[in-house]
């Protein structure tokens, strides 16, 4: 067995979307001042690798502490699809694959956007998303973790109309199935069935955590 770590490492002004704070990851202590060194994240849970609660979405929903174990580790499955910019993720796509979604899976989608997390945060912006369609059948598989290479299963940022509410974290939160997003390396597990790790820190009354988010192949 070998262990793949899909979690994209974090740096000082790293990617962040518009909806939340920069990014800060600074030596807040130094050892030649201080004879010791501490470092301080100025992050949101929704920064980097992590893991949204349904708490994100759903105003009385589960919390980050509220999550179990079990609910984010388990059997997975690696698929891959290619579509451009801005383009609606099918389930057509998800199932024309060498390797099938089974019933309770923890699901990851590589779409290739994640090699534009550090360095091309215009590109890594503009990302292909899940279809209304494609999460509510996702939901229907019922899925426990849905993990994506890109900022949100939803339509990305640039392209969103007036009045925009979001409906895949509904359909998926609502429904019972978790989202990982920033996930790095997915392309080291597509095509293959695996188990599967993201624990969040237990963040009280949080909508979301970090997570480090490792493949046992």
């Amino acid at each position: 067995m070998a262990l793949i770590d899909l979690t994209q490492p974090y740096r000082d002004g790293m990617f962040s979307q518009r909806l939340f704070p920069p990014v800060r990851v600074t030596r807040c202590r130094k050892i030649e001042e201080s004879r010791v060194n501490v470092t301080c994240l100025d992050v949101c849970v929704h920064h980097g690798t992590h893991i949204d609660a349904p708490r994100h979405f759903v105003a009385d929903g589960r919390t980050a502490a509220d999550l179990k174990l079990e609910e984010v580790s388990g059997a997975a499955v690696g698929l891959s699809v290619q579509r451009g910019a801005g383009e609606p993720i099918t389930v057509d796509d998800l199932q024309g694959q060498a390797v099938e979604v089974e019933r309770g899976d923890i699901v990851f989608v590589h779409t290739g956007w994640g090699k534009f997390f550090h360095g091309d945060p215009d590109r890594y912006s503009q990302h292909p998303y899940l279809g209304t369609e494609t999460a509510e059948w996702l939901r229907d598989m019922r899925v426990k973790l849905v993990v994506l290479d890109v900022p949100t299963p939803d339509m990305p940022e640039p392209f969103r109309p007036a009045g925009f509410n979001w409906p895949v974290h509904h359909t998926l939160l609502e429904g019972g199935t978790l989202i990982a997003e920033h996930a790095a390396n997915l392309d080291r597990v597509s095509g293959r069935r695996f188990r599967a790790y993201a624990f969040p820190l237990p963040i009280e009354d949080s909508d979301g955590s970090p997570v480090r988010l490792v493949a046992e192949i």
